[in-house]
């Protein structure tokens, strides 16, 4: 009987899916160094367009001004903030300067370092398609475009929050001793730029207890070091603590101000920062478009998936949590910028969602959409004067040097501004008398009447309109005797009102006059 012969199947090649889906070699570095530029040009191109406002000037004028001894003693006797920033700031001012563009280059240089650390983070909860997404959110949200251009310490504070949150999920993950160091020496410097950095630290830190209870041996020197970072910092805290730092701050309700955060991490800074009233609107579209990226990763994403975005929401909406806890129970310091730890794990959320391999292309369009929207509205900031710090230089240049002793009365947070970009000897009057003849008004567009706080000798010698101020200008043919309670009742159309003293060369303020040069506490 004839028998069939036996067919021998060709060989099949099999190709791991995780291999099929890999990009080129090249191509994620190519990339990523993209993305690195766009960052660069987003946070440098603009670097000056804006003049300093209120906390940027008391960096330069105050804090970075003397020697290295003074920068410590003033950043315990008038600072809210451990020293590492302003150490910083001050070694490199000696080489680029104080102006706006030297002294903030700092602060764009390690805005733009947070990119590539945020390629690794999303690579590390989930994939190298969501770390590119990571770094493309980094490199052009708004809020830290806006904090990269900003003379503080709040880039700094993103930069080692984003370095501990990445050696937090490797040591998760690998139980490495280097990973373990590695997160106590970027906790310990996230603590020595913001004290908001202990949120996050701690939530990582409690986390890693836990998951690495059997390897405790290893662990508990990391999170020693970490502990004796926060107890060397306890005496700066107590020197630090003032009131007056705090007031403006609990006139808004937290979750007010709460809510404000999240429509400034997804739009940037548009309300009280910039004087102007919160404009919530702007977020909307990136609200949109980061819902559906949670709804993508909930009902999408893989085991893996799911878990690195759960990662990301418990530190993020933790750091929310227990700031909001802190508030209730003490010091209340709850405002967007101070809860910047929260933004780069809060992104990472959204990174993985729009990384989904089961839905790529649509994470995709989700995140081309939203990277171009916030791109079009950091261009759209720089061309928009309602949107930007108040311009004070252009207003200095209205005010144009003294000819004889004048009062410059305008909101609490301008008055330093002003002085600085006057570059003569203005002082902060804060009490006393002073013979002036000149009163000029900085404030709102819409001015009533002569205030009735001046004399009748002073007469209206003009009033300009200076994109979303004015400045009114009233003069006396005699200098007049005027009290610093009489001028700072003088309305602006803001809050308290300030009032700096000048005069031509050689001017000095009577000795009735209570002053400070430094810009802080009167002397």
């Amino acid at each position: 009987m004839d028998t069939l012969p036996h067919t021998v199947a060709a060989p099949r090649l099999r190709v791991p899916e995780a291999t099929a889906a890999r990009p080129r070699g090249y191509a994620v570095p190519a990339a990523l160094a993209g993305l690195i530029a766009a960052a660069a040009a987003l946070r440098f191109a603009s670097l000056g367009a804006q003049s300093y406002h209120h906390d940027e000037v008391i960096t330069a004028m105050r804090v970075i001004s003397g020697g290295f001894g003074r920068v410590l003693h003033t950043v315990e006797v008038s600072e809210s903030n451990p020293p590492l920033y302003y150490l910083l700031a001050w070694g490199w001012a000696k080489v680029f300067g104080s102006g706006e563009v030297g002294l903030r280059s700092l602060s764009a240089l390690l805005g733009v370092a947070v990119v590539p650390v945020g390629y690794l983070i999303g690579r590390q909860l989930a994939s190298r398609h969501a770390g590119l997404i990571m770094a493309a959110f980094i490199a052009v949200n708004p809020m830290l475009i806006w904090y990269s251009q900003e003379a503080r310490s709040y880039a700094l504070l993103v930069l080692f929050c984003a370095l501990s949150l990445l050696f937090f999920l490797r040591a998760l993950d690998a139980h490495r001793g280097r990973d373990l160091a590695l997160w106590a020496l970027c906790s310990s410097l996230a603590l020595c730029s913001h004290y908001f950095a202990i949120f996050p630290v701690a939530i990582e830190a409690a986390w890693l207890l836990v998951a690495l209870r059997s390897r405790w041996r290893a662990f508990l020197p990391a999170l020693a070091a970490v502990a004796a970072t926060g107890l060397a910092l306890v005496p700066l805290i107590v020197a630090q603590v003032d009131p007056t730092h705090i007031g403006w701050i609990e006139h808004s309700p937290l979750p007010t101000r709460l809510f404000e955060a999240g429509a400034s991490f997804l739009a940037g800074e548009t309300g009280h920062v910039i004087a102007e009233p919160p404009r919530e609107r702007y977020a909307l579209l990136p609200a949109l478009a980061v819902g559906l990226a949670l709804v993508l990763v909930v009902f999408k994403g893989s085991r893996r998936e799911r878990r690195g975005a759960a990662i990301g929401l418990a530190i993020g909406l933790g750091v929310a949590a227990l700031a909001a806890g802190a508030a209730l129970t003490g010091k209340d310091y709850v405002v967007e910028r101070n809860l910047l730890p929260a933004l780069v794990p809060l992104a990472a959320v959204a990174a993985v969602g729009c990384s989904v391999v089961s839905a790529r292309r649509l994470g995709l369009l989700l995140a081309v959409a939203l990277c171009a929207y916030w791109v079009a509205f950091a261009v759209y900031v720089t061309r928009t004067p309602n949107l930007q710090r108040p311009d004070f230089r252009t207003l200095t240049r209205g005010l144009g040097p003294a000819s004889g002793s004048r009062a410059i009365v305008s909101w609490k947070l301008a008055a330093d501004p002003v002085r600085w970009y006057l570059d003569d000897e203005a002082v902060r009057m804060y009490g006393g008398q002073e013979f002036v003849g000149e009163v000029d008004i900085v404030g709102k567009p819409l001015v009533a009447g002569k205030p009735v706080n001046l004399p009748p000798s002073f007469r209206l010698a003009g009033h300009v309109r200076l994109d979303r101020l004015t400045l009114t200008r009233y003069v006396s043919e005699k200098p007049m005797e005027l009290s610093f309670p009489d001028l700072s009742a003088v309305p602006t159309g803001f809050g308290s009102d300030a009032v700096v003293l000048d005069g031509p060369e050689g001017w000095q303020p009577g000795p009735s006059v209570r002053t400070t040069s430094g810009g802080g506490n009167p002397e």
